[in-house]
């Protein structure tokens, strides 16, 4: 080979197969250096005895980035790309030295023959799968300077002689390459789709496998091939299917095509359509995003009860509130309303059939449905679930803001009291002749669910343990709904004091708390948000779902059972009749008081 027209070997290894080493073995008495791309550390193994080898690690489904890469590392003008699973024959080496002998005026590619050899077969017709890029012999003036991309370049003619390609060998290894290839055409789409909706996209995905499956089995002729012209042209077919939904999984259902343009996002609403604990855990999500995006807008919807929760809150600029059932026109108004606001993304922190339905109508840009045991549907993002039996809400409601880029920094929920709520709070507290120097306990002895409920009976117990016995305050505290119970309360608890009433007031009075001991209900979460000491009986949840163990840890305590008949959807105590016995809930009196006396002297 003359030596004033150098020429680089440049193998891109991708292979499953292990066919480098005779790949090096043909090329072992061709004298050009040789440049191997590989994600194969291990593989540098084979190049020890090779002198004029260079070995190159590079992480990279796509055999012309690995190319590429090589390259950047190649010192002549001349290049001969080719890959791990290809031989070139003797008649193409001499066709190369003959060719590099003349020197083009600009970049130019010659394309290879290639003889494939697929399931063990020797094809007789040209057949081959997409290829993003060809194996070629290729000049570039300047040197590590490839402008052809994948597409971009002319059909020349090929060089004479052939380069033999060592195909899969099995259909299971089809299979993986079918898989790569796919891949490849998934980030084409991405790259190239632009703002073509779901249709274009399926239309020509469909032309594509129509044409492909056409050219290799009539075109190519390799329907004379047999079984193997067949199955290569039907995997070949399948590419552009199977890279579409690839393309819907990596860059939509992932959440990146949201990531891609998080700075184009400047209002965001959250829907939490919960009760109280739940809207109180959203707040985690609604600090997050403040934080991480300052200079955007968050608005929350919420039921018109769990309004409260949300005022004085410096992240919010707009509180949106709905009936607890609402009907067709309320809904219909409330789109309306939502949609004017022209919303960037919608994030359902608790998507069921009311919260979806609502979010699909709102015009938006884009939307989450996080919901990580019923489906999520109409969603622009799959969050899915990870079969975590006890993650937290928080974590799960977190995960929202992750599939689009964003890394929660701080996941403690927070509530804002203002000091005139504080200083009424004091005011009421003291009008009801509480004594500062001694301890004061809130209990909420209440709750919507009654397979959530400790018991009645339990609740006066303590309640009477911890005043008659111990010398402390105890005040229970009710919504308006619950009067009939605060009753029934102060009748049984002649030392307790009650509060009725809404619940910015409660909020003031828990805060003034020395401990907060409750069922699994929303004051609990209030209480803790507040960082007020806790004590939680929790019965058929997970120990964790609702109360994350890296907040209600020290000064917090969850009393938990475990029980054979708990399970992630409930099925046992959300079936029409409820569990009678709630073992889930045989928490002792005896146990409660002792460690709600540990919390009151931490």
């Amino acid at each position: 080979m003359p030596a004033e027209i150098p020429l680089t070997l440049i193998i891109a290894d991708y292979s499953k197969q292990d066919s480098v080493a005779d790949c090096f073995g043909n090329l072992s008495s061709w004298a050009p250096p040789k440049i191997v791309v590989s994600s194969n550390f291990h593989l540098k193994d084979h190049l020890r005895d090779d002198f004029s080898s260079k070995f190159i690690l590079f992480e990279s489904n796509s055999i012309y980035q690995l190319w590429k890469r090589g390259l950047k590392a190649s010192k002549t003008q001349w290049n001969l790309l080719i890959t791990s699973n290809e031989i070139v024959a003797g008649q193409l080496k001499r066709s190369v030295e003959n060719q590099i002998k003349n020197i083009p005026a600009t970049e130019e590619l010659y394309k290879l023959k290639k003889k494939v050899i697929f399931l063990k077969k020797v094809l007789k017709y040209p057949l081959e799968w997409p290829a993003e890029f060809p194996s070629c012999l290729i000049f570039i003036p300047q040197t590590g300077n490839l402008s052809f991309e994948p597409g971009s370049y002319h059909s020349s003619p090929c060089l004479p002689g052939e380069l033999i390609h060592f195909n899969e060998s099995t259909l299971g290894n089809s299979l993986q390459e079918i898989a790569r290839l796919a891949e490849i055409e998934a980030d084409r789409i991405a790259q190239t789709s632009g703002s073509l909706n779901l249709a274009i996209l399926i239309i020509k995905a469909i032309l594509k496998l129509g044409k492909e499956i056409f050219n290799n089995m009539f075109l190519k002729k390799g329907f004379r091939e047999g079984y193997e012209g067949i199955i290569f042209s039907v995997l070949g077919g399948a590419v552009p299917i199977l890279g579409l939904l690839r393309y819907f999984e990596k860059y939509v259902r992932s959440g990146r095509q949201i990531k891609d343009r998080l700075n184009s996002v400047k209002k965001i609403l959250i829907i939490k359509l919960r009760g109280l604990g739940d809207a109180v855990i959203a707040t985690s999500v609604i600090r997050n995003i403040d934080k991480l995006m300052p200079s955007v807008s968050i608005s929350v919807l919420t039921f018109n009860f769990c309004k409260p929760l949300f005022e004085n809150n410096p992240h919010l600029e707009k509180i949106y509130g709905l009936s607890e059932k609402p009907d067709k026109r309320e809904l219909s108004q409330l789109a309306s309303q939502l949609s004017r606001e022209n919303f960037d993304l919608i994030l359902n922190l608790h998507a069921r059939n009311l919260s979806s339905k609502l979010a699909r109508k709102v015009k938006a840009r884009w939307r989450i449905n996080r919901s990580y045991f019923i489906r999520e549907k109409f969603s622009d993002v799959m969050v899915g679930s990870d079969h975590a039996l006890d993650k937290s809400s928080i974590e799960r409601d977190l995960d929202c803001l992750r599939v689009i880029g964003l890394n929660p920094i701080e996941k403690s929920p927070e509530l804002f009291i203002t000091d005139d709520e504080t200083q009424r709070a004091r005011q009421y507290l003291s009008g009801l002749g509480v004594d500062s120097s001694k301890k004061l306990i809130v209990i909420h002895p209440a709750v919507t669910q009654p397979y959530r409920h400790w018991g009645w009976d339990r609740f006066i117990m303590l309640s009477r343990q911890l005043s008659e016995d111990y010398g402390h305050q105890v005040m229970g505290i009710f919504s308006s709904q619950e009067q009939s119970i605060a009753n029934s309360f102060k009748e049984q608890v002649k030392e307790a004091l009650v509060y009725v009433g809404p619940i910015r007031p409660s909020m003031a009075l828990i805060n003034e708390a020395d401990l907060m001991i409750d069922n699994d209900s929303g004051p609990a979460h209030i209480s803790a948000a507040l960082k007020i000491p806790t004590l939680v009986l929790v019965g058929p949840d997970y120990q964790n779902t609702y109360r994350d163990k890296s907040i209600y840890k020290e000064n917090n305590y969850v009393f938990f059972r475990d029980v054979p008949c708990r399970d992630l959807f409930f099925s046992r105590c959300l079936t029409p009749k409820n569990c009678e016995k709630l073992i889930c809930l045989e928490h002792p009196v005896d146990e409660v008081v002792k460690k709600s006396l540990e919390l009151l002297r931490i």
